[in-house]
């Protein structure tokens, strides 16, 4: 599954709970400063494998911020 087939999955998702923009953070719940594989959604679903940023999707938009590494 590529990028754009998993943002159509998850714009899906958004579509069918009513949510307007989705939100995936680097960290895990923890705050980890080593991040399990299950934890990596951000770098799953982006295709982004640097260690820090913010992915975002709206229902017509997404994006990723990064820091300076």
């Amino acid at each position: 599954m590529n990028v754009n087939e998993k943002l159509f999955e998850l714009r899906k998702h958004m579509d069918r709970y009513g949510l307007d923009a989705y939100i995936i953070p680097s960290p895990d719940p923890h705050m980890s400063e080593y991040v399990a594989d299950h934890w990596k959604a951000r770098s799953w679903i982006s295709g982004f494998t640097g260690s820090a940023g913010t992915f975002v999707a709206t229902r017509n938009e997404s994006g990723l911020w990064t820091d300076g590494r």
